[in-house]
């Protein structure tokens, strides 16, 4: 692992600058005063009252009794919806139950300007901008939206919107049998008792941001090197950018909020906070449990007089936590362990739980948390997630929580930064007068939340980052309303609706877990069964929460929590039970599919239980093969695909790409952030991701890879670098080759030629041997014998001429020898006679 690391740090020359964001948007304060919106007309040049996508026209009514007349200056928003926008269906489970294109001409989606006819006046004033969605035209139109008057905006509900979304102190609306409308103002959002409709209602003004001094009770979890690292590491020689607001990439705007984002087919693991604002998709449409283990240390309990009382402090804390999450998303909060440690402080901590010491000796609330964490992950549990609660704050801190960790059994270490953690579903919440803000904030961080944006988080980029989440897709600062805000206060009751968006968001792309949600049908809880509290306990048949929130079931008896009659199952509680309180047939779908990856759920026809849901395996091939995509966590989806959904509104062409095929925290790239920059966020990708080695993602960490598997993705990741490196090696090593092979050549060409030398020396020498020997024969005169002259001796030479040289005398027998010569026969002659 080691040489691998220090490999690809030696070779590779990729740059990764940490830039980790979350984001969530704000609710609101009670509302004072609401009022009906009457007399709507629609005026179109035809005076047809109908109007299409592409329409342009002008909208009049009257609020406020009559006393304030306005009108609407209206043409189509063409940006709102992108050419390539589609929509993603969330199914019961909160899993996308299909994607379908976004068809324009569907979408009746208006900007323009507002106006004002004023009292004594007769000319119409402008008097801001307007924003409106038609549901309904012609003769009696219905409609959204909101304008501004005066710095004040306006908010258009129907009366059905407004009673799902309307807090509990809002004002009561009446009853009416036909569709209407009603506008309340940001100027009505206050704590002071109602204005009636009719009244001259409140002066106008904007909320004021409420005071939060630097030592007002804060949740620290940013801190956290396993939420948020500022410090990854950044390799040399390539260029690191910062996305500060008002800076800008290669003349990238630094925000979100420009355009839509383009989600596509295979979504990842991130999303743009700001395109899921006040969405509930993915959360569950049917009520789920949460079931939590919740412990005490020695310090908590010194604040109460018995254990009964702590227990009752603590059931309270959560119940009223839990309406808060049941409202926003569907999901009840359960205890199924409590662990209540005794009084006195041990004086040193105990192996079996070193998190349950007296404040101070140096044991901070990260340290309670990383020792809690490590204690939790020892229990095989299903429960969601375990709290601990104690009075040691660290310094101004009073609550810390790992992000995104609902549903993750166990505990891992972690080594990031600068400090050792471990990681597990856990957190840490200190008792304090709002407690059951604290502990809601603190489970929030755990369902994947991130704080609400100040002014300062807006200002430093950190809302571009998505490390915080704004008011509104058009606004930052959420001003210290809601419960995920940094800071606790005494008038925070709600998560905004980024926060809503957030978490359903989470659920539903599956990058925070809800396999261990529990169906809310035969729950056990340490309270017993309670009927009324909404939660289907052991001995009762349904719990729809009491008489409120029974009035719209016909299944289930709110004072005895039992079936009405001739129902044999409850639609609030059960997916596979019809409107009529019946079972649903056999093979009705009760989980689609959303894609390749997850195969839909049929309904059996004798439970009202849909089936658990299933998932292809992770690495599975799916969708378009020229695009690598593959199954993880039941998505058809791949590395770069996860990176186009969380980054591609920060381009114009959605050309983001991941940076690598390592590890498993999102780190993307786009040409158009600059040439070597990559940013890593702070969200991970997919558990199933491939990742190093060709192994699988978990949790934000890539598990079970070989060392022959990291050097095989690092060569895949660094081609850039092989290649040329490769090209470099095999050019040198040819040229080695040539080089071996021209000097064998070269040295057997200079055998050969003195082989040749040689042979042509000896030839030589042998020509010159037989010239001497010629010349002994014919200068040398036999023994006794003088030639005759004349012609005779020219015969003579002719003669000799004419014989062939024999070999050496000393081959032949009885032959004549002269030095070693042989002769010629001699004839041999009695006389000679002389002319």
């Amino acid at each position: 692992m080691f040489l691998t690391r220090a490999l690809a740090a030696t070779l590779a020359a990729v740059a990764l600058l940490t830039q980790s964001g979350t984001a969530h948007s704000t609710d609101r304060q009670p509302l004072r005063y609401v009022s009906r919106l009457e007399e709507p007309v629609i005026h179109t040049d035809a005076n047809s009252r109908r109007v299409h996508a592409f329409s342009s026209f002008e909208l009049s009514f009257l609020i406020h009794n009559g006393r304030q007349k306005v009108r609407l200056s209206l043409a189509p928003n063409h940006d709102i919806i992108s050419k390539d926008a589609v929509v993603h269906i969330m199914g019961p489970d909160g899993k996308v139950r299909a994607i379908e294109p976004l068809d324009r001409m569907e979408h009746k989606i208006y900007q323009g300007q507002a106006f004002v006819l004023r009292e004594g006046h007769n000319d119409w004033e402008n008097v801001g901008w307007a924003r409106v969605n038609i549901r309904r035209d012609g003769v009696h139109p219905i409609f959204e939206g909101a304008f501004r008057i005066d710095g004040d905006d306006h908010h258009i509900q129907t009366d059905e919107t407004y009673r799902k979304t309307k807090q509990r102190a809002d004002p009561e609306i009446e009853w009416s049998p036909e569709e209407y409308m009603i506008v309340w103002r940001d100027s009505d959002i206050g704590a002071s008792p109602h204005v009636h409709d009719g009244d001259d209602g409140p002066s106008q003004g904007e909320l004021r941001k409420r005071d939060l001094s630097d030592r007002s009770p804060l949740c620290s979890s940013d801190g956290l090197d396993f939420n948020a690292d500022d410090a990854h590491p950044i390799y040399r020689g390539l260029d690191t950018r910062d996305l500060d607001s008002g800076m800008s990439v290669n003349g990238l705007p630094r925000t979100l909020m420009r355009r839509q984002d383009q989600t596509q087919m295979g979504n990842g693991a991130g999303v743009n906070l700001a395109s899921t604002v006040g969405s509930t998709a993915g959360c569950p449409t049917t009520r789920k449990v949460a079931l939590l283990g919740v412990a005490t240390d020695c310090t908590y309990g010194k604040l109460f007089n018995s254990s009964m009382a702590i227990r009752q402090n603590i059931i309270a804390q959560i119940n009223t936590a839990s309406q808060v999450y049941e409202s926003s998303f569907n999901i009840s909060l359960g205890i199924q362990n409590l662990t209540i440690s005794d009084t006195n402080c041990p004086a040193q901590a105990t192996e079996q739980a070193p998190w349950n010491v007296d404040c101070g000796g140096g044991v901070n609330i990260t340290d309670r948390l990383n020792l809690f964490s490590a204690w939790r992950g020892n229990f095989k549990d299903r429960n969601a997630f375990w709290t601990l609660l104690t009075t040691c704050n660290t310094d101004a801190a009073v609550g810390l929580a790992w992000l995104g960790q609902l549903c993750v059994e166990g505990s891992v270490k972690s080594g990031s930064g600068n400090t050792n953690e471990t990681i597990a579903g856990a957190n840490v919440v200190v008792k304090t007068s709002q407690e059951w803000q604290v502990i809601a904030h603190e489970i929030g961080h755990t369902f994947g939340a991130v704080h609400d944006c100040q002014s300062g988080t807006c200002s430093d980029g950190t809302v571009t980052k998505q490390q915080c989440c704004p008011l509104s897709s058009s606004s930052c600062d959420a001003k210290g309303q809601f419960i995920m805000n940094p800071s606790t206060g005494s008038k925070i009751t709600n998560f905004s609706p980024c926060t809503i968006g957030n978490i359903c968001s989470a659920i539903g792309r599956n990058s925070v877990r809800s396999s261990c949600l529990a169906s809310n049908k035969d729950v056990t809880t340490i309270t017993g069964s309670q009927c009324g509290n909404g939660i289907v306990e052991a001995g009762e048949e349904c719990d729809c929460g009491g008489t409120g929130g029974c009035k719209d079931n016909p299944c289930c008896d709110a004072k005895t929590c039992k079936f009405t009659s001739g129902s044999t199952c409850d639609f609030a509680n059960e997916e596979c039970c019809n409107r009529q309180c019946q079972f649903a047939s056999a093979g009705t779908v009760c989980r689609a599919s959303i894609g390749s990856c997850d195969p839909a759920e049929t309904c059996s026809g004798t439970s009202g239980v849909c089936p658990t849901n299933v998932f292809a395996p992770n690495g599975q091939a799916c969708g378009n093969s020229s695009e690598n995509l593959a199954c993880a966590s039941g998505q058809c989806t791949s590395r770069n695909q996860q990176c186009k959904t969380l980054m591609g509104s920060l381009t114009t062409g959605n050309d983001t790409y991941a940076c690598s095929n390592s590890g498993c925290q999102l780190s993307c790239a786009s040409p158009e952030f600059g040439k070597d920059t990559c940013f890593t966020m702070m969200q991970n990708f997919l558990d199933g991701t491939a990742c190093q080695g060709g192994d699988k993602c978990s949790n934000g960490a890539c598990t079970g890879s070989s060392f022959a598997g990291e050097v095989g993705t690092w060569l895949t990741d660094n081609k850039n670098i092989v290649l040329p490196v490769a090209c470099a090696v095999g050019g040198l090593v040819l040229l080695a080759l040539l080089c071996c092979c021209w000097t064998a050549f070269a040295r057997r060409k200079s055998r050969r030629l003195r082989k040749q030398r040689k042979k042509a020396a000896a030839a030589a020498l042998a020509a010159k041997a037989q010239k001497q020997a010629m010349v002994s024969v014919n200068e040398v005169p036999l023994p006794g014998y003088q030639p005759p002259g004349g012609a005779y001796a020219q015969n003579q030479r002719t003669m000799n001429g004419n014989i062939r040289a024999p070999p050496a005398a000393a081959t032949r027998d009885n032959s004549p020898h002269n030095n070693g010569q042989w002769q010629p026969p001699q004839r041999q002659y009695t006389s000679a006679r002389y002319a």
